[in-house]
């Protein structure tokens, strides 16, 4: 068949990239390139998913006629979605495996896509819509990284950074299809059904090819450690959910406040207001494909403190500049400087808990997750009471906070490991 062909030679040139150590794990090395084909299919399906919200909102808000209370509602809703499902995610893998889950949270992700674009959508749907969507979007996102990590774990290499990547590269594929389809006068169901209908062919093409990981230590010596021990929350597993938290936050003000601020203190156009999100996110999809190699060469610490730094650095200067050029190269050095911090945090988590891989991912994710939902209010608090410069020299310093946290946290571990 002509897909299998085309996956086939996929798989053969991913194995060009491929790590392995045959030591480390039973599966043959096929076993571990599908598998890693896969986790690359489910990152990129899920930026499928998680795009078409920012087109989708707005056609409920219009179809709707939301007033503006409603609309933060449904926006409410699927931030709480996401927080919600990521903590469980961690004890469904351990009882169901990791392949069921990522299945059906794909299938439920594309359906609550459906629904939010139906005709006939009342408020009671939209709202239910918008929660299961948050859901099924925060139980995948565990999930990838739960297989990814034990793709890791296989390898013996950083792998998480590109994975994230192909997240991006699905997330801003989607928002580009949405926009041209609709720009082209074509329904909004119309262009979410087509969507959904290659997202779940991506699906089915992934699922039988994923390792069933329950995300904990399965090493025959530790077998019985894995059994008896409880999840126990350390302060390392802490300061990693307060570092994503912090950099969600920050990718979270970018998002929603680069177009207005371009606008008023650099006075463009506009239609030309998306242009730093664009240079930002552009900046982090390049970045994460070179990430694993990153850590590999200058390691964990020094790409965290030196990465958070520089991202300081670059929110300062679009802080105190009134050039839109000037602005645009600083949100582009910044996704450059920021793209891995988040791929390293659930990375480092899944090191630290090995005997619950899952659940300290969940934990790591849940607190980031949880920066998307303090920050729109924190950072409109700033913006109104003081200025919207204000607000992005308050991120910068929390990029610095980061950095410190970063130094204390690995340098910590490394004196502590045996």
């Amino acid at each position: 068949m002509l897909k299998e062909k085309i996956y086939n030679l996929s798989l053969r040139a991913l194995s060009f990239f491929s790590h392995w150590k045959s030591d480390k794990s039973s599966i043959t090395k096929d076993q571990y390139l599908n598998a890693k084909m896969a986790t690359i299919l489910a990152f990129f399906a899920a930026g499928l998913s998680t795009a078409p919200w920012a087109s989708v909102v707005p056609y409920v808000k219009m179809r709707l006629d939301l007033n503006e209370m409603h609309y933060a509602s449904i926006i409410l809703c699927f931030g709480l979605g996401a927080v919600i499902g990521m903590p469980l995610t961690g004890y469904i893998v351990s009882k169901t495996g990791v392949k069921k889950v990522i299945l059906l949270s794909l299938a439920t992700l594309y359906g609550s896509m459906l629904l939010l674009t139906l005709e006939s959508i009342t408020l009671p749907l939209a709202y239910a819509s918008a929660l299961i969507w948050g859901m099924s979007l925060g139980v995948l996102d565990v999930a990838n990284n739960i297989h990814a990590a034990l793709l890791e774990k296989l390898s013996g290499k950083h792998l998480m950074s590109r994975f994230h990547g192909f997240f991006t590269l699905g997330c801003i594929f989607a928002a580009v299809f949405f926009t041209l389809l609709l720009y082209a006068s074509l329904h909004t169901f119309s262009v979410a059904l087509m969507l959904s209908i290659f997202g779940i062919i991506l699906t089915l093409a992934l699922y039988p090819r994923l390792i069933d990981t329950k995300g904990e230590y399965t090493d025959e010596k530790d077998s019985s450690a894995s059994s008896s021990s409880k999840f126990k929350v350390s302060y390392i597993l802490v300061i990693l959910g307060i570092i994503a938290l912090i950099m969600y936050l920050t990718e979270g003000m970018v998002y929603d406040w680069s177009g207005v601020y371009l606008i008023e203190k650099g006075s463009v156009a506009i239609e030309l207001a998306t242009l730093g999100y664009l240079a930002f996110e552009g900046a982090i999809t390049l970045m994460r494909f070179f990430g694993d190699s990153l850590v590999q060469k200058t390691g964990e610490l020094r790409l965290l403190t030196i990465g958070s730094i520089t991202g300081a650095a670059a929110l300062f200067t679009i802080a105190s500049t009134h050039d839109p050029y000037l602005m645009l190269i600083s949100f582009f050095i910044a996704g450059l400087s920021l793209a891995n911090i988040v791929p390293v945090m659930f990375s480092l988590a899944a090191k630290t808990d090995a005997v619950h891989q899952g659940k300290a991912i969940a934990f790591v994710g849940t607190l980031g997750y949880s920066g998307l939902l303090l920050g729109p209010g924190i950072l409109g608090a700033i913006a109104t009471l003081t200025s919207l410069s204000t607000m992005f020299v308050f991120v910068a310093l929390l990029c610095l906070v980061m950095a410190l946290l970063s130094f204390i946290t690995l340098r910590g571990s490394r004196h502590a490991a045996p």
